[in-house]
């Protein structure tokens, strides 16, 4: 990041500081405004007086790096009435921020107003800030609200400290995978210890706090079949009801595919399969599901594993795809389901991640996963495997490691697949093209393997791209000689390298639970926030205190 960063959106402020109509003069551009119809009082009320000192910034928010400046551009407006220099000055701004009072002498319309944060200024939330423009007896005020922001990497301490545990249940608790709702609010997903285990969620406003509105004081736990439940998986509809995915388990089959969907107030939806909770059995043993992705037509398509494939023995990948109501979908495969040996002589093959890549103009289906190796496979909307991507619509033994998993999967807008897991233990990254062949602008040949620890284990778990192509990844890497693992989160660059503006060497290591308990990330989350602006990395996992819990960290972006 810059040493100073600039907030300037100044030929749209001297647009409406000189009068003119959106989308005429100095570039700028808009869709016209549409007509307005005349109301019972039309023309009754008199448009109030304009101000004759007015004071315009060019932005609402302004985030302020600690040991930087940042600038935000004003305009003043004034009638014929405002006479000398006018004087700017910012008022309650954030602990451990300085402005010196700007001037702009007569005749002057615009000019920036410069912001200095302490390097050891407090990270803060949105912080409502006054600026007062003065000229003789006229005065002028407006708000925008400064946020004290920590350098790339950091974590982002007004996020209730930076670190949050969060007991769901009276036992152990581990969250799988994290969501950001369009508000910002935080859907935290996973399993909790009661009843042999339940599924459990969690809301957090944007800033880490339970959210009350949400179950009971911001927690959810259900218990599907009365044994063995476990949330592997999440994902948020766009009008706010939340999907999630994992096992139960019961007396007649074993292990089976498990759905249930939520209500954006917690409550279970009652218009979705039975009560909510939709339990799909693929054979009389081992079916789990680890993956969802949500069609643009309402389908849910959850991927896994399953004991029932076409090789007889071991697990194969396991597609099964639902209605918006929750049934499953009889265009899909056979009777909604899909079965599809990956590795020879029976190995394990599971679905880890989904992701949906349109190809001239058809939503189709990437799964990613593997055991030993990484494992892609792509399939059309009927279910059928997608011939023209890899080799007969697979792709796999991308490292020739005996090793290894493909855990999560992220899909850029050309196409291009980046496939993140691990081999021997090592954070690993795979760029395919949208026809399934190694990048060979990325990394080496398309494979990028990254020891995080140079004597210890570190995988990865979740991948999300982020603005400009850059690779996000979280997980964990063991500490030391131990077997207690820390969160980490990685930033690459889009050619595969590590990014050293983030930290410094592209690497951030913490360690949530105290001294040296073990905590691991297993979903990862980028959280827009238009009030600073910013985007900021959520990982979500579990740290062990006496107990488990669900645990969550912001980092700056």
């Amino acid at each position: 990041m810059p040493a100073t960063l600039r907030t300037s959106s100044l030929a749209a402020i001297l647009v409406t500081a000189l009068g003119l109509p959106v989308g005429l003069g100095l570039g700028a551009c808009s869709d016209p405004a549409p007509a307005e119809l005349p109301g019972p009082d039309a023309g009754s009320i008199p448009d109030p007086e304009p101000a004759s000192l007015q004071l315009l910034p060019a932005a609402l928010g302004l985030p302020v790096v600690q040991g930087r400046t940042a600038t935000l551009d004003l305009v003043v407006r004034r009638d014929a009435s405002v006479v000398g220099a006018v004087t700017i000055t910012a008022i309650g701004l954030p602990a451990g921020v300085t402005a010196d009072p700007l001037t702009l002498a007569e005749g002057v319309l615009a000019g920036a107003l410069t912001l200095r944060a302490a390097a050891d200024a407090p990270h803060s939330l949105p912080t409502a800030v006054t600026l007062r423009a003065t000229a003789g007896a006229d005065a002028a005020m407006a708000t925008v609200d400064v946020t004290v922001a920590g350098p790339a990497g950091a974590i982002d301490t007004s996020f209730v400290g930076g670190k949050v545990a969060l007991p769901v249940g009276i036992g152990d608790d581990v969250a799988a995978a994290v969501a950001v709702q369009a508000d910002g609010k935080l859907v935290v997903a996973g399993t909790a210890a009661e009843h042999r285990g339940d599924f459990a969620l969690v809301r957090l406003d944007r800033d880490g706090r339970l959210d009350p509105t949400f179950g009971a004081g911001g927690k959810v736990l259900t218990d599907l079949a009365g044994a063995a439940d476990t949330v592997h998986a999440l994902a948020i509809q766009a009008d706010g009801t939340i999907i999630v995915a994992g096992t139960t388990t019961t007396a007649a089959t074993g292990n089976d595919f498990a759905v249930a969907r939520y209500l954006p107030d917690g409550r279970l939806d009652p218009a979705f399969g039975q009560g909510g909770v939709v339990i799909t059995a693929l054979g009389a043993d081992a079916d789990t599901a680890y993956a969802i992705a949500l069609q643009p037509d309402g389908a849910i398509v959850v991927g896994g594993d399953s004991s029932r494939g076409a090789s007889q023995s071991g697990l194969d990948f396991a597609l099964v795809r639902y209605t918006a109501a929750g049934a499953l979908d009889a265009s899909f495969g056979q009777g909604g389901v899909v079965l599809t040996p990956i590795a020879a002589n029976g190995g394990r093959d599971s679905i880890y991640a989904l992701g949906l890549q349109t190809i001239d103009g058809e939503d189709r289906i990437v799964a990613a996963g593997g055991e030993g190796d990484f494992a892609v496979a792509r399939y059309r909307p009927s279910g059928a495997l997608d011939g023209s991507f890899g080799a007969g619509g697979k792709v796999s033994g991308v490292f020739g490691s005996t090793i290894g998993a493909a855990r999560a999967l992220a899909i850029g807008p050309l196409g291009a697949i980046t496939v993140a897991g691990h081999a021997q233990h090592d954070v690993a990254l795979v760029r395919l093209t949208a026809a399934g062949a190694l990048d060979a602008g990325f990394g080496a040949g398309g494979k990028v393997v990254t020891r995080v620890s140079a004597t210890n284990w570190d995988e990865a778990q979740a991948v999300q791209l982020d603005l400009g192509g850059a690779v996000l990844v979280g997980g964990w890497v063991f500490a030391g000689g131990s077997s207690a693992g820390d969160f980490a989160v990685l930033r690459y660059l889009p050619n595969g390298q590590l990014d050293p503006a983030f930290a410094g060497t592209g690497v951030v290591v913490t360690p949530v639970a105290a001294g040296a308990k073990a905590d691991q990330a297993m979903a990862l989350a980028i959280q827009p926030d238009g009030r600073v602006p910013t985007r900021r990395v959520i990982a979500a996992g579990w740290a062990n205190d006496s107990n488990s819990d669900f645990a969550v960290t912001r980092i700056w972006q």
